[in-house]
């Protein structure tokens, strides 16, 4: 990504000025803040306390016309025709072979207008509905995402608001306004913690992000940047496109693992088969495949994986490298090995704070799926080169108790 075709959301004047570190992050051709100041106090905010991020590149695909509720129930294994307007579901977009093109939110602002908040798919959603009464357009660029997180959050957001939105269900969105400028407000979020997104168009951004950090002084709001995020997000158990899995029709990553076909899976797979409504009336992309699937079962579970953290750190040492073991997320790969033998590979291997262990996913056989199954790393340094192999073991996800709802 050239210097030049590096953009600002809605919130960099307001972001750069909190800025304490020189740590930015390249998200989809914006530049984001990576670390304001300390990783841990960030963290500590969104785990303990209230804490304000930047979302704002997540891709966002709107659909809108007189098509749009039968063009999503075609192209979602969601079952639309229930959801109601201002609401927010998760759900995994597929290909006709069952595997996954993107995961994301899907939002209905209105009877006929849809915005599906995932890795850049538009692309594909465009050449599916050209038989459909309905308009499909990259938004990302129009709007801001600022998202409250933490269990200080909703006392942020009433101090912030000028309606009440005490009583949203996770899942529920509502229009109200923030320094007089409209918003939307979303109850959601990508760090497992309570908490909120905030939908503002691009030209109020910046009036938006300062009311809500004045009305959080005194609850001690927190920027936090990227490298949070992801650990947070990690720690709850949510996925990311293009580490745990690659995206099937994908035409732009977010991140930054090159793709291979082999990463290619499904949603039950991902243990998201509650997201796929087999029984709903409508037809949708991809149901001759996951139905097949279901009777045989997924051949691949995700997992998740704890890492002898002191082993690697032997490695590390060993091979003339830092104990620093884990900088940030690894949203490379690292082979898996079960009697001496490749069977899988490890994701967003990161060091948990919260939890003091060294943990991540891991994508395995379903035979292997089980918690406590033994396995090896194959650990390597972030260039890729091989520094030997560490125990590690299959285990549930989260790694925390989540609290989002």
């Amino acid at each position: 990504m050239s210097q030049n075709s590096i953009k600002g959301t809605p919130f960099h004047k307001s972001t750069a000025a909190r800025m304490n570190s020189p740590w930015w992050f390249g998200w989809g051709g914006y530049a984001v803040p990576d670390v304001y100041t300390d990783l841990h106090v960030e963290l500590g905010a969104i785990r303990n306390g209230v804490s304000m991020n930047e979302m704002s590149p997540v891709p966002k695909t709107e659909i809108m016309g007189p098509d749009a509720e039968r063009f999503v129930e075609h192209l979602l294994p969601r079952n639309i025709s229930a959801m109601k307007v201002d609401c927010a579901w998760y759900a995994p977009c597929c290909n006709e072979e069952g595997k996954v093109v993107a995961d994301g939110i899907i939002f209905r602002f209105g009877e006929n207008h849809f915005v599906f908040s995932a890795d850049n798919c538009t692309k594909y959603i465009k050449d599916l509905a050209e038989t459909y009464d309905v308009t499909v357009a990259n938004v990302t660029d129009e709007y801001g995402i600022l998202a409250l997180q933490g269990p200080g959050s909703p006392a942020v957001l009433a101090d912030s608001t000028s309606g009440d939105c005490s009583d949203l269900r996770f899942g529920e969105v509502r229009k109200t306004e923030i320094a007089g400028v409209g918003v939307k407000v979303a109850r959601q979020g990508f760090t497992g913690e309570l908490g909120f997104e905030i939908w503002v168009e691009r030209p109020d951004g910046e009036k938006v992000w300062e009311a809500v950090a004045a009305s959080g002084g005194s609850f001690g709001i927190q920027p936090a940047g990227e490298y949070a995020i992801d650990v947070a997000r990690v720690e709850a158990g949510l996925l990311l496109i293009s580490a745990e899995y690659t995206g099937a029709e994908i035409e732009e990553p977010s991140a930054d693992s090159p793709p291979n076909p082999i990463d290619h899976v499904t949603p039950y797979e991902l243990n998201l088969g509650h997201c796929v409504k087999l029984g709903k009336e409508a037809d949708f992309i991809g149901r001759a495949a996951l139905t097949a699937e279901l009777e045989t079962g997924p051949r691949r579970r995700l997992v998740g994986l704890e890492f002898d953290a002191e082993s690697i750190v032997g490695l590390s040492l060993k091979n003339g490298w830092s104990a620093d073991i884990s900088p940030r997320v690894r949203w490379d790969h690292l082979n898996l090995r079960h009697a001496g033998e490749i069977v899988g590979r490890a994701s967003s291997v990161t060091w948990s704070p919260t939890t003091s262990k060294l943990i991540g996913f891991g994508l395995v056989p379903a035979e292997l799926a089980n918690p406590g199954t033994e396995l090896c790393v194959d650990w390597a340094d972030y260039w890729g080169s091989p520094l030997g192999a560490a125990p590690a073991s299959t285990c549930a996800y989260p790694f925390i108790k989540t609290n989002k709802r």
